[in-house]
C-alpha cells in the first residue's frame, strides 16, 4: 500500500473559504434540482468594499473578491462549465493563460442555490455540517438527480440530529489528539482543546454565512502546491503536493489569503466537498456512476491510462498497473469542470472529524484503483494526524464581515 498521499482543495471568502463562497446562480441542464432549490437572484448582486461583479460568457453575474480577476480566456469564464478567478489585478484572456495558470493562485466558483442542503442547525442552535454517501441506487432518501443520500444526519421540521456522534461530523476536535499540550506546541492560535473547537465552529459557521450571502463558494483549482515552503500556492505544474500532516496543512491553508483582508482561506470542510460532486453531476460533466461506482475515467488511479506533463515539460504516458504523483494540473484528464485531480492522484485531508480518532480524507489516490477509492470514498485508513503523508487542501470564503480577517495572528513554521 502506498502511504504518501496529500490534501487538496482550496476555497476563498467574501469571506473566501479554501473553498470560497460563491454567488452566482447556476445555470443546470437538471431542472429537476433547480426546481427544487432556493433561486439566487444574481441581478440583485453589487459591487461593495471586498468584491466587484464580473459577467460570465452567458451575462451571469459572478462575485469576484477584490485582488481577484475573472478569466477571460476561452473555457475558462462559464459558471456551468467552471468560472476560474486568478489572484492578481491583471486581465487572463487567451493570450496570457498559459503562463497565468502557473504563476498566479486560481480558484473555481461552486454555485450553491440552496445553503440548507450543506447545514441543519440543532435544537441547541449549533451548525453541523450535512455529509453525504453517493450512490446509483433508488430510494426515497436519495436525490434522483446525483445519487447523493444523508450519511450522518436526519433532519425535521428544521431541525438537524446528528445519527452517530462518533461517526462522521464536523465542526469538532480530534479528542485523542487534540489535547492541550498538543495544540499549543503546534502555534495555532489557539491554547487548548476546547478554544480550538470553538474555533472551529466560529470557522464553520463564517463559511456557511458567506455561502448564504453570496450563494457558493470559490475552491481551489489544483491541488494545494509548495507545502514546504513557508507559503503554499494553487498553481499549475506543482510537484509539491505531498508530505504534510494535518496541523500544518490547516494553518498553510490559513494563510493562503496572502494578506488580502477580502478573502479568508482555509482547508475543506466535508460538505463543500459533497457539493462538488453533486455540482459536478447537475453540470453534466460527471455521472453518478464516475463519482460513487468508478472513478478511473477522470482521476490518476493505478489502473488508469492517460498522457501527461511531467516537471521537466516532457509528454509522459501514464500507463495501467503503474503509481505516480503527477504535476498539479498536467493532464486534461484529470480535468473535471476546470477543477483538477478531485479524484485520485493524492487524497485530500479535510475539516471532518471520523469516529472521533481523525479527520476525513476524500477522493482517493494513485496508490489504489479508481473502483476502489472512488472520489466519493471517506478513506477508512485512519492516519495520525502528525503524519505528513497526505495532501493539503485548502478553500476559500468571501469576507462577511471585517473582524474575520483579522482573526489571523502572524505564525512561524
Amino acid at each position: 500500500m502506498q502511504k504518501k498521499r496529500s490534501i487538496k482543495i482550496i476555497s476563498i471568502v467574501l469571506i473566501l473559504v479554501l473553498i470560497c463562497v460563491s454567488i452566482t446562480y447556476v445555470k443546470s441542464g437538471n431542472k429537476e434540482v433547480l426546481a427544487t432549490t432556493k433561486e439566487f437572484n444574481s441581478e440583485n448582486l453589487q459591487d461593495n468594499e471586498h468584491i466587484h461583479v464580473e459577467v460570465d460568457s452567458s451575462g451571469d453575474k459572478v462575485p469576484v473578491p477584490n485582488g481577484y480577476v475573472g478569466s477571460k480566456a476561452k473555457g475558462e469564464n462559464e459558471i456551468d462549465t467552471g468560472y476560474v478567478i486568478y489572484e492578481g489585478t491583471e486581465e487572463v484572456n487567451d493570450s496570457n493563460v498559459e503562463e497565468a495558470q502557473k504563476t498566479r493562485n486560481q480558484y473555481v466558483w461552486i454555485p450553491v442555490l440552496d445553503a440548507s442542503t450543506m447545514y441543519g442547525t440543532d435544537a441547541n442552535g449549533k451548525k453541523w455540517g450535512k455529509l453525504y454517501s453517493f450512490t446509483t441506487e433508488t430510494g426515497e432518501e436519495i436525490d434522483p438527480v446525483t445519487g447523493a443520500k444523508p450519511l450522518n444526519w436526519s433532519e425535521s421540521d428544521g431541525v438537524i440530529k446528528i445519527s452517530n456522534m462518533m461517526n462522521y461530523i464536523e465542526p469538532d476536535t480530534i479528542k485523542s489528539y487534540d489535547v492541550d499540550f498538543r495544540i499549543k506546541n503546534i502555534e495555532l492560535d489557539e491554547n487548548s482543546t476546547h478554544e480550538f473547537l470553538v474555533q472551529l465552529e466560529q470557522e464553520f459557521s463564517d463559511m456557511i454565512e458567506s455561502v448564504e450571502k453570496y450563494a457558493g463558494f470559490y475552491i481551489g483549482r489544483y491541488e494545494t502546491g509548495d507545502l514546504n515552503k513557508e507559503k503554499v500556492v494553487v498553481k499549475k505544474g506543482n510537484v509539491n503536493i505531498s508530505n504534510r500532516n494535518w496541523y500544518l496543512s490547516y494553518i498553510k491553508c490559513k494563510d493562503l489569503s496572502n494578506a488580502n483582508n477580502n478573502v479568508r482561506t482555509g482547508m475543506i470542510w466535508g460538505c463543500q466537498w459533497d457539493r462538488i460532486l453533486k455540482w459536478l453531476i447537475e453540470s453534466g460533466n460527471k455521472t453518478k456512476e464516475e463519482v460513487s461506482v468508478d472513478s478511473t475515467s477522470w482521476g490518476n488511479y493505478k489502473n488508469a491510462e492517460f498522457k501527461y506533463i511531467n516537471n521537466n515539460g516532457a509528454s509522459i504516458e501514464k500507463e495501467s498497473g503503474t503509481n505516480v504523483i503527477i504535476p498539479t494540473g498536467s493532464t486534461e484528464y484529470s480535468r473535471s469542470n476546470n477543477i483538477y485531480d478531485l479524484a485520485g492522484n493524492v487524497k485530500e485531508w479535510s475539516m471532518g472529524a471520523v469516529n472521533g480518532q481523525n479527520r476525513m480524507l476524500n477522493g482517493g489516490s494513485y496508490g489504489f484503483n479508481g473502483d476502489q477509492y472512488t472520489a466519493s470514498i471517506l478513506d477508512k485508513y485512519y492516519p495520525n494526524l502528525s503524519y505528513s503523508d497526505y495532501r493539503l487542501s485548502c478553500n476559500v470564503i468571501y469576507k462577511i464581515k471585517e473582524e474575520v480577517a483579522n482573526n489571523f495572528k502572524e505564525r512561524k513554521y
